[in-house]
């Protein structure tokens, strides 16, 4: 290799397989994942070349490294902060360290972080809206990832996610139960399973011709979503928020206009966060435990790592009432 280090890079060529599946060869995680033929082809390929694994490889191979990883959309949202301490609260007592991922909100980022993760450091995958990796070339059809989808559904493997629906049924049917009829939707911009879930229950209750405007998990980009509806519809007496810091933004955008809350316009977050609570007045929000949700989410893929296949769950959510929602005024 014209002096060289030989890479694992290197040796998927020679043998004409993946980078993962070298890793996973290397990793002694080959078994019930890998053919023995190609299992044989790599390390022939290793041989042939001198390729010798690094030091992390090897203590994988001889199960010294216990750690899981943890993959999230945007680490910069408080949610993900509970999330991650539910996780590595549950792990640390089960002896595993928990590895956290920030795709940034990048599909393809976490498809392939997942991907690498698989083939060699984790042990085990906690996947936050990110798909699972595909199966290494030459595994076999039954063989058990050890993988949870949180927030997400993915066939083959175990989920764990929130009752948003149910949550968002409960926010918007308070807003109707007030009197409003005229309820716009700050939405999150992101297309995901747990979004659309929310999206399709406000138009349930609140009608398919919804008002509704999208927006980042940022105070600026949701301040722009809200005041879009309120400019465009100014007859919208409440908004239901995806977020509580989208929620945050709707504050900024009813102060900017001059609507005070609850008296001109009622509003209502999601996930409750701490951010809700210092708000003037504290939010109206569906509490969602997102420490809990980390805590299963462990719970159930240290079942599959000890050859269990543990059912998927989902966690309630509740609505708390607070100051920020109020009948419309006549």
């Amino acid at each position: 290799m014209s002096g060289d280090r030989v890479t694992s890079v290197d040796v998927a060529r020679r043998a004409g397989v993946s980078q993962s599946t070298v890793s996973l060869v290397f990793s002694g995680k080959a078994e019930g994942r890998i053919s023995a033929r190609t299992t044989a082809l790599v390390r022939a390929a290793a041989v042939e070349l001198g390729y010798r694994p690094n030091a992390a490889a090897r203590a994988l191979k001889t199960g010294a490294a216990r750690t899981v990883a943890l993959v999230v959309p945007d680490v910069t949202n408080p949610f993900f902060g509970g999330l991650l301490r539910g996780a590595q609260t549950a792990a640390r007592a089960a002896g595993y360290a928990v590895a956290l991922i920030d795709t940034a909100n990048d599909r393809d980022w976490g498809a392939a972080s997942a991907e690498a993760l698989q083939a060699g450091p984790a042990d085990g995958l906690m996947l936050f809206e990110v798909d699972p990796p595909p199966r290494a070339p030459g595994a076999r059809a039954d063989a058990a990832e050890p993988i949870v989808v949180i927030e997400s559904e993915s066939r083959g493997h175990t989920s764990v996610r929130l009752d948003v629906e149910d949550g968002t049924l409960a926010a918007v049917g308070h807003l109707r139960e007030l009197g409003h009829e005229r309820i716009g939707h700050v939405a999150s911009i992101h297309d995901r399973p747990t979004f659309r879930l929310r999206r399709r229950a406000v138009d349930r209750l609140a009608g398919k011709g919804t008002p509704r405007a999208r927006c980042d998990f940022t105070l600026d980009s949701a301040r722009s979503a809200a005041l879009e509806l309120l400019h465009a519809d100014p007859s919208l007496t409440a908004l239901f928020c995806d977020d509580d810091v989208i929620a945050a933004g709707a504050y900024l955008a009813a102060r900017e206009l001059e609507r005070r809350i609850p008296a001109d316009l009622s509003v209502v977050g999601f996930d409750g966060l701490d951010i809700g609570r210092v708000l003037d007045p504290p939010v109206t929000t569906v509490v969602a435990d997102a420490v809990e949700l980390g805590r299963v989410a462990f719970e159930l893929l240290h079942a599959q790592l000890a050859g269990n296949r543990p059912r998927s769950r989902v966690l309630p959510v509740e609505l708390a009432v607070r100051g920020s929602t109020a009948p419309p005024r006549t």
